[in-house]
């Protein structure tokens, strides 16, 4: 096999660590980045091009689209033109439900070769869990409760939060699109919801002008009640998913990475490890896997209900009412 080609857009914290990743797994690859900014540094042999037009002159193997999510359907338009088989572009889709939904219509049969980056659907005790759901351990499902709690302003070493994307409402930034995992995993575990009341809340701070915390109560189709609290400027890490069944309780640990049904241990990973979700993602994106269209076509679905979902759950905060997505 010749040597991969692969084109990154955007140069963000997401975009190098993609890079770094990459090249582990292909040390012989091309990496072509586009970007804006002209002054850049890298540890790794790149190529950067500052316009459109001389970085799709290249025939690309992928391409990770890592920009603002304001623009992340804009530049999947743009691949798509291009003639790009595999796209791979980072949560979440897109700011809003209708540029999704419209994106969908427009362009369904390409949705196939596209991968929305929601990787904790990659992740061991994710997937062990939905498993033990499936197998119907925990007898019927009764409610579940997902809280990620984390302080933004760590997540970027070299850039203040305020100038952040996280903390940017035009580039797409808040709590709800940056923490989106929590409700994507949610539906994958939980199946459709079916109605969500919430509460939005704003740092007191001007220069930022996104929401920064959600506390957000559904009822999915499945009539499983479930509590989703998300918050990303506080000072306690912590990222878990605690589940209640008719016949017992699992609790799955993001953090502490690792996995328990009635307080008895059954899954634990390593540390070290914290990082493999990001290789089984990439390994399945570049890989040849057994339905693989198929697969990407529902986590591409999972995507567009998330959108969904972000776009009911402000509604419900601003008039202060229960919302259907039914």
């Amino acid at each position: 096999m010749s040597n991969l080609i692969f084109g990154i857009i955007g140069y963000g914290s997401i975009a190098k660590k993609h890079i770094s990743f990459i090249k582990i797994r292909f040390p012989n690859s091309q990496i072509n980045v586009l970007l804006h900014k002209k002054i850049v540094k890298s540890t790794f042999k790149i190529n950067f091009f500052f316009t459109n037009k001389s970085f799709f002159e290249t025939k690309y193997n992928y391409i990770f689209i890592c920009n603002p999510c304001t623009r992340h359907v804009e530049y999947i338009k743009k691949c798509i033109k291009h003639k790009v088989k595999n796209i791979f572009v980072e949560k979440p889709l897109s700011h809003n439900f209708y540029q999704s939904k419209k994106f969908l219509t427009e362009h369904h049969k390409e949705i196939s070769g596209i991968l929305v980056g929601y990787v904790l659907l990659h992740n061991r005790l994710f997937l062990e869990s939905l498993k033990i759901l499936k197998d119907k351990k925990l007898g019927k499902i009764i409610s579940a409760t997902i809280v990620c709690n984390s302080n933004a302003k760590t997540w970027r070493k070299h850039i203040k939060f305020y100038k952040s994307v996280s903390a940017n409402k035009k580039l797409g930034g808040g709590v709800l699109n940056e923490l989106s995992h929590e409700l994507s995993y949610a539906i994958k575990l939980f199946g459709p919801i079916q109605s969500v009341f919430s509460k939005i809340f704003n740092n007191d701070n001007k220069k930022i002008d996104v929401e920064t915390e959600a506390k957000i109560i559904c009822i999915t189709k499945d009539n499983i009640n479930l509590g989703i609290f998300i918050d990303f400027l506080n000072k306690k890490e912590e990222r878990y998913c605690e589940i209640i069944g008719t016949t017992g309780k699992l609790l799955l640990d993001f953090r502490n990475m690792n996995l328990t049904i009635n307080n008895k241990e059954i899954l634990n990973i390593s540390k070290k490890d914290k990082d493999q979700m990001y290789f089984d993602q990439l390994n399945f994106f570049t890989g040849s896997v057994k339905k693989k269209s198929q697969i990407i076509s529902n986590f591409f679905f999972n995507a567009i209900d998330v959108t969904k979902f972000i776009d009911a759950i402000k509604i419900s905060s601003s008039k202060n009412k229960i919302v259907s997505l039914t």
